[in-house]
């Protein structure tokens, strides 16, 4: 099913100055080109049945892991089969490598490596990259610039397979009941949260919300904040930014009927249908897809991310979802002919098509974009392409431990007893004595 044919062609022109400027603006991360002359590479052995195990570190329904993993590779290669393990009770990382028994690949975004890292499960690709003199150039700068963070002197421990994007979903049906204007690409956060007032209110018995801000490290990459001090280790909570962050959120927060906040949620928005507008990435155009499927569609669209004055435009910071190779794998080869070979152009082209970026940089894969998915159909896909990601920022191991410390924080300041630049010096207090005893134990071990 396609998308509208002139709606259609203004998305393809925009997606396409959208990818080739960032290219432009950004490194090149080019290790074919650059790599010294090696010897010609044996033919892989197709007679050979080779088994692996990809571990899910992130959910994917089993239809989307055949279409897009297990039957290309399959095709491409008949000798390989693909057993997928996933993430839960007795199957968490560390348990399978207690058990010996981790699997050969794993499936999982950029920012949520440090579990595996600390396990040294991650496997340095760049042997394989030049003994099958796979060029890295074809893949967008932006993610493997934000893949080689992982990395302390070059390593490549992840292919990418498609890029996230991120964008404001709206409820058309609120709008219409309220009588209030569809939102428009290029809002500031102040804008939107304004907008939101004139829907959060209650009708019938049922209370509205205008907007949930939803992600406070969204919100920090899109100011280009950074977590964790490189050097010295210490969090960063007090930065002025995460200040103006606080007020951002308790500007929405505190409009007359948003006191309630557990009811402001993705389910909110996906399942109750009483909040209007929501923040996220492309994983909802698949859980919109999965709703209407059951019977029940949302009346719904989208439009650029909200941003701040001095960063038009700049979304969620850049995020691919990506295959690795597991250290402990005894079939490493053959996992990098798979990660390797679903960046090429037909499984890349299924991945636009079904409405996922592509991380090839041909223009040419994004005049298909969308074009599998019904529930893109009509819809205003410029605005994914109007939202430009923002570049990957100074990460540490030990971001986590000072994110997670946000959350409560701005808890506390909603409860009123405490000002925001008390709640994120305690914060940040908390965030140190953590990185503290990690570090601690780390030496200990």
């Amino acid at each position: 099913m396609t998308i509208g044919r002139r709606s259609k062609t203004i998305a393809v022109i925009t997606a396409i100055s959208f990818l080739l400027a960032m290219l432009t603006s950004c490194s090149k991360g080019n290790g074919a080109e650059e790599a010294a002359p090696v010897p010609a590479v044996e033919a892989f052995d197709t007679s050979k049945p080779v088994h692996l195990k990809l571990y899910m570190g992130l959910l994917q329904p089993d239809e989307w892991i055949q279409r897009h993993i297990i039957v290309p590779v399959q095709k491409k290669y008949p000798n390989i089969s693909i057993e997928i393990v996933r993430r839960g009770k007795g199957s968490n990382p560390d348990e399978l490598v207690v058990a010996g028994n981790f699997p050969d690949l794993i499936y999982e975004s950029i920012p949520r490596y440090a579990v595996y890292k600390d396990l040294g499960l991650l496997y340095d690709m760049n042997d394989f990259i030049k003994k099958y003199k796979f060029d890295t150039s074809k893949l967008n700068p932006l993610v493997v610039d934000a893949l080689k963070v992982w990395g302390e002197n070059g390593e490549l421990y992840h292919m990418p397979l498609w890029m996230n994007f991120s964008v404001l979903y709206y409820n058309k049906d609120i709008f219409d009941k309220f009588g209030v204007a569809y939102p428009k690409d290029g809002m500031t956060w102040d804008e939107a949260i304004e907008l939101s007032k004139a829907l959060t209110k209650t009708q019938d018995g049922i209370t509205y919300h205008g907007i949930d801000p939803n992600s406070i490290t969204g919100m920090a990459h899109q100011l280009s904040l950074n977590f964790v001090d490189q050097k010295t280790h210490r969090a960063l909570l007090e930065d002025d930014g995460f200040k103006r962050i606080f007020q951002t959120f308790l500007s929405a927060y505190k409009i007359p009927g948003n006191e309630n906040r557990s009811k402001v949620s993705r389910d909110a928005f996906l399942k109750d249908r009483k909040l209007a507008m929501y923040p996220f990435y492309a994983d909802m155009v698949t859980l919109l897809a999965d709703t209407a499927a059951k019977g029940t569609p949302l009346n719904w669209d989208m439009v650029s991310l909200p941003s701040f004055p001095e960063r038009p435009g700049m979304g969620y910071e850049v995020d691919s979802h990506n295959l690795s190779i597991a250290s402990s794998s005894a079939n490493k080869e053959a996992a990098f002919l798979v990660v390797s070979y679903l960046t090429s152009h037909e499984p890349q082209l299924e991945l636009s098509k079904a409405g996922y970026l592509p991380v090839s940089t041909d223009p040419e894969l994004l005049k298909s974009f969308g074009t599998n998915q019904p529930e893109l159909k009509g819809k205003h896909v410029d605005a994914i392409f109007k939202t430009k990601p923002s570049p990957f920022h100074k990460f540490t191991l030990y971001d986590s431990l000072a994110t997670g410390k946000l959350s409560p924080a701005l808890t506390e300041a909603e409860k009123g007893g405490k000002d925001i630049n008390t709640v994120l010096r305690e914060a940040s207090e908390a965030a140190n004595k953590a990185i503290d005893e990690k570090k601690l134990g780390s030496s200990s071990k």
